[in-house]
């Protein structure tokens, strides 16, 4: 039988394996979500080298990216385009400092994840990726000016531990919505913004928020 001691032992044992521990015994990120979030960037370009620092084996120390410091998962990705029109009052700008591609569906290996910020960025697909409604623990959720143009999926009525959401646009007729059921899932809401973003009617006329 073992002692108390010995499963302590055991226990901090499996816990470096499963997530990497420092000679200091801190936690660092998990390998699979690690690699995760390498995959996400594959995808991207990032002409101003924002995610440069997403290199080496500790994905807690990468721009962006938050994890919660016991137990080694990620729970926050803030990739918010830093650009300021009260500062730099020009689009090239804005441009230069957008992330293009697509958004991998490898994030969905984040299931902890309860921050997501890629608002002002240029996406290549066209419709927000179905999978972000499987974070179940997602509160805050802000993918305005993401350049999508297709309906919103009904899937993020799934998010139901949600608190913040803007899916605003600038540019009218971008983002569409033909259903607003999944609207009244999100039981934990506190802010909406979907200004600028078309809802479909019944016969086909266009209604903007």
């Amino acid at each position: 039988m073992c002692s108390l001691t010995q499963l302590l032992i055991y226990l901090v044992a499996f816990l470096c394996v499963t997530v990497k521990c420092d000679g200091a015994g801190n936690i660092s990120c998990m390998e699979r979500e690690r690699q995760a979030l390498l995959k996400f960037k594959q995808d991207l370009k990032d002409p101003a080298h924002r995610l440069s620092s997403w290199t080496g084996e500790d994905c807690c120390k990468w721009r962006g990216v938050r994890y919660n410091n016991r137990t080694g998962v990620v729970i926050r990705l803030d990739l918010r385009n830093p650009y300021r029109p009260e500062k730099l009052n020009s689009f090239a700008f804005y441009r230069e400092l957008a992330l293009f591609g697509e958004i991998n569906p490898s994030l969905s290996a984040l299931k902890h994840l309860n921050y997501l910020d890629l608002s002002m960025n240029q996406f290549g697909q066209k419709q927000i990726p179905n999978f972000i409604g499987s974070f179940k623990k997602l509160k805050y959720f802000n993918l305005s000016n993401g350049g999508f143009v297709e309906a919103v999926p009904h899937q993020l009525g799934n998010l139901s531990s949600l608190s913040y959401l803007d899916l605003s646009s600038d540019i009218s007729n971008y983002l569409k919505v033909d259903n607003i059921e999944w609207l009244s899932h999100l039981s934990s809401l506190q802010h909406l913004d979907m200004s600028g973003v078309n809802f479909t009617e019944v016969g086909g006329n266009w209604a903007q928020v």
